[in-house]
């Protein structure tokens, strides 16, 4: 009677199990997932002037880019351990999915005894054993785990794969930093000689006894603060030349190319609506990758909570002989079967679930952050791409009638009809405004790359392709 008992209890315990977790909710990602509200189109201002298709650069003139951009694929240490990470992921993947197969070993074992006294020994035995034991997914927990690994190799892949695109994007962006700095030399170097020839202007008239000392201090001391902006600027261009250098994996020697030049942006971007973004960048697959990861996890948590099948099978043999266990009339095999329903545990399953319940909810907020996070950078990088653009037009204008505004102002300098204040101004303000054209051009390369990125990479592999065959480069980079 007593043993009846326990028998009905065990069974309501188990069968109040299985209603338990058979009545939790079950999460619907699709609806967690699906709760930014997107616009039917960019919210940034001017983009329906757009008319060119989304071209990473839209110049073959790249230069030494191409080999540098293959050189930081193949070193850089951040996307090796990108890879590497792919590579554990799906060697664990082959861990979780063997768990679903046959599991099995072979014992062969051997053993001889006596006593110290004889010397000798009394008997010896040799024996073979094999095991092999499988678990029934009959609830489908082992494939839910299957399913979570899975998800988890492909969330490494997409990070491996936004991993590439990124470093590609910030090896151009690092580049043309180098290129701007050495343009910037450039330009420090033209406006010493034009200083040094306003310079010489001003000796002459002061020899000639129609101009004031304070003309020649003035103008020496505009060309003693040049000559301290070009040595600045060169070491600017070496450290920007390391930074490039730690980047693509090779020693920051700072050397730097002797001749470069900014690939020229003429065009604005077209794209397509907002919600494409979600098909297109890699670290969103991968924050939704592991979404349904943790959903998988937590329902494989919930199975857990149900009794589980477990079939065993074994065969021995054994005798003095070693020719025995290899004997088939020697050999004894049995098979087991058992139901096993976790009862007390001290509430370990039902606190897994509780984490799993909580990692799914964090990788949700995660997912969303994401997100949201790349609409700003592609709606700030839009923006940008069409007010750099505009700021770029204005500022060729000031640069045309700057150089112009200098070349008058000299004339009158020599004739003495300006004084030497109004010439030192207009030599800044010719300066300033080269030095905020070129920033400006810098500025839309890095956001262009910045907008390219953002976009999920539209056309990287074209980029990439264009890049590599680029053929015969007029400049080559010792140091690369």
């Amino acid at each position: 009677m007593v043993f009846r008992r326990k028998i009905k209890s065990a069974s309501i315990i188990a069968i109040s199990s299985l209603l338990l977790a058979n009545c939790a909710p079950q999460l619907n990602v699709d609806d967690q997932l699906d709760v930014v509200a997107l616009p039917a189109e960019w919210q940034s201002p001017n983009m329906e002037t757009a008319k060119a298709e989304l071209d990473w650069l839209g110049s073959d003139e790249v230069d030494d880019l191409p080999e540098i951009v293959m050189k930081a694929l193949a070193n850089n240490p951040d996307l090796r351990i990108s890879a590497n990470r792919l590579r554990t992921s799906l060697a664990q993947q082959s861990i979780t999915d063997g768990a679903r197969s046959i599991q099995g070993d072979i014992r062969v074992g051997a053993s001889r005894n006596g006593d110290f006294e004889s010397g000798t020994a009394d008997n010896q035995s040799f024996s073979l054993r094999g095991g092999l034991a499988w678990e029934a997914d009959i609830w489908g927990r082992l494939a839910s785990n299957s399913a979570a690994a899975e998800q988890s190799v492909l969330s490494f892949k997409n990070d491996l794969e936004y991993a590439r695109m990124s470093l590609v994007t910030r090896t151009a962006q690092r580049w043309f930093d180098v290129i701007e700095a050495i343009l910037q030399i450039e330009l420090l170097e033209q406006n010493l000689e034009r200083l040094v020839r306003a310079q010489d202007l001003v000796g002459s008239r002061y020899s000639r006894g129609v101009a004031d000392i304070l003309d020649v201090l003035q103008i020496d001391t505009n060309v003693a603060t040049a000559r301290s902006n070009l040595s600045s600027q060169r070491q600017t261009v070496i450290a920007r030349m390391r930074t490039l250098e730690t980047l693509i994996g090779s020693y920051p020697t700072g050397h730097v190319p002797h001749m470069a030049k900014l690939p020229p942006l003429d065009n604005l971007i077209t794209l397509g609506i907002p919600s494409n973004l979600l098909e297109k960048r890699p670290d969103i697959m991968a924050a939704k990758n592991r979404v349904v990861g943790a959903n998988y996890d937590l329902n494989a948590a919930k199975k857990a909570l149900y009794p589980s099948l477990n079939i065993s099978g074994s065969t021995t043999a054994s005798g003095s002989e070693i020719g025995d266990i290899v004997d088939i009339n020697e050999l004894v095999w049995s098979v087991v079967g058992n139901l096993v329903q976790p009862v007390f545990d001290g509430s370990r399953r039902r606190q897994t679930v509780v984490i799993n319940e909580v990692a799914l909810d964090s990788s949700i907020a995660s997912y969303l952050r994401t997100v949201l996070a790349a609409y700003s950078e592609a709606e700030n990088a839009l923006t940008a791409e069409a007010t750099l653009a505009e700021q770029e037009e204005h500022l060729t204008i000031a640069v045309d009638r700057a150089e112009a505004s200098e070349e008058r102002a000299l004339d009158q300098y020599s004739k003495g009809i300006v004084d030497i204040l109004s010439l030192v101004n207009v030599q800044r303000n010719r300066i300033s405004a080269q030095q905020s054209l070129l920033r400006v051009q810098h500025r839309r390369l890095l956001n262009r790359a910045d907008l390219h990125l953002a976009l999920g990479g539209e056309n990287l592999e074209d980029y990439i392709n264009q890049m590599a065959n680029v053929n015969n480069a007029e400049n080559s980079q010792g140091s690369l």
